[in-house]
């Protein structure tokens, strides 16, 4: 590939920053007890709690999502506990593995990966009563599959146990009410979504779940991640318990305001034609979509690949001749689809050169005889 500096990352995350959050980025580290940063982290807190639609309290601190998987688990649960996770992609398993690491008791309920969860079935095990929390995922970026979130925190609401939602691929690209959907704990990272670089957890816990934190019986057996330790420094970031990343905590705070610049629902509609427009250049391409249909994520495309197609060849040209990046399958899924990311700071151009260079590509390997099918019909969206 020429080096011109300017690959275009449209994997499903990290995904790409804006120059004006690269700009936030670049300027000289602070003290993290300096009044511009304190004023900045505390602005930044009361934009997550906008941003999740909550009351409840914000938490951000270093980390990728998973850090906020693992500070879920370790403050919500204890030992012995019985913990229902909801399961329909790579990332929704993931949540076993935490679990028992954590010494808790795993129900597993499983789907099919890119079928959504069955809210029928999920209302008659959370009828037992028996779980203390249930993990579902927003968006699964293995599949592309979104979740209804809203329609099980109306399950939620006549249950007990925690209702925890994983929407590290979708906040900031998807509706996310995590008050009016009943969800005790929400959680998401920086680099998909929200337009910022990796590096940042961001999650909130509500009064039932800060309460469940509250009355636990024994001492989170994780230093880094207990909420009590870090409770003191959300509520005023002057505090210390540990230094925070100064630098990714003002990038965050850029993409934050740059999200309510554009405003939360005129983000979610563009996140909306941006899958809408991808879907149809994927069928324009003789592609078909992985995810159930009417249940695709607005923040990426999971197509399966066409048969006789060598997709690894096929992203190796996109990069090396066309300086795109998407990503190959994940899991169980490798060599059968790829991952397009189409979320954050990224603009129909990104969008219409990452369809182009795959129709470029799919062209010089044999696979496709008439190129600009696939981009027209994208075009044709955008055109509306």
């Amino acid at each position: 590939m020429l080096n011109t500096e300017r690959e275009l990352l449209m994997i499903p995350g990290p995904t790409i920053v804006s120059p004006r959050v690269l700009r936030a980025l670049s300027k000289p580290i602070l003290s993290h007890v300096s009044g511009e940063f304190v004023d900045g982290y505390a602005e930044a807190l009361a934009l997550q709690k906008q941003l999740f639609m909550t009351e409840g309290t914000p938490f951000m601190l270093s980390g990728s999502g998973t850090l906020g998987m693992e500070a879920t688990i370790a403050n919500l649960m204890e030992k012995g506990d019985r913990v229902l996770c909801v399961e329909n992609g790579f990332f929704g398993e993931k949540w076993e593995e935490v679990v028992e690491t954590h010494g808790g008791v795993v129900d597993r309920l499983r789907f099919e990966w890119g079928d959504p969860v069955d809210l029928k079935v999920l209302e008659e095990k959370l009828g037992t009563n028996e779980h203390k929390l249930f993990t579902v995922e927003h968006v699964d970026t293995s599949t592309g599959i979104a979740n209804p979130v809203d329609k099980i925190g109306k399950l939620a609401k006549n249950t007990d146990a925690l209702y925890v939602v994983d929407s590290v691929c979708g906040i900031g690209g998807m509706p996310l009410k995590m008050d009016q959907w009943n969800i005790d704990l929400c959680l998401t990272g920086s680099q998909k979504a929200l337009g910022a670089p990796p590096g940042i957890s961001l999650f909130c816990l509500n009064q039932k779940a800060w309460g469940a934190v509250e009355k636990r019986k024994t001492t989170p057996t994780d230093y880094y991640v207990n909420l009590k330790k870090w409770k003191p420094i959300m509520d005023n970031p002057r505090g210390y318990f540990a230094t925070p990343a100064v630098g990714n905590v003002l990038g965050m705070l850029e993409a934050l305001k740059m999200i309510f610049e554009e405003g939360l629902e005129a983000r979610w509609v563009r996140h909306n034609k941006f899958s809408e427009a991808f879907q149809a250049g994927v069928k324009g391409l003789g592609w078909s979509s992985f995810p159930a249909k009417g249940y695709e994520a607005h923040t990426l495309a999971v197509p399966k690949v066409a048969e006789g197609v060598d997709d690894a060849r096929m992203r190796n040209i996109m990069f090396q001749k066309y300086g795109v990046v998407i990503a190959g399958g994940l899991g169980k899924l490798g060599g059968k689809t790829v991952r397009i990311g189409h979320m954050g700071a990224d603009t129909i151009n990104d969008l219409v050169a990452t369809l182009a260079s795959m129709e470029m590509s799919l062209t010089e390997m044999g696979h496709i005889s008439d190129p600009g099918k696939a981009v027209g019909a994208m075009m044709k969206v955008f055109a509306k």
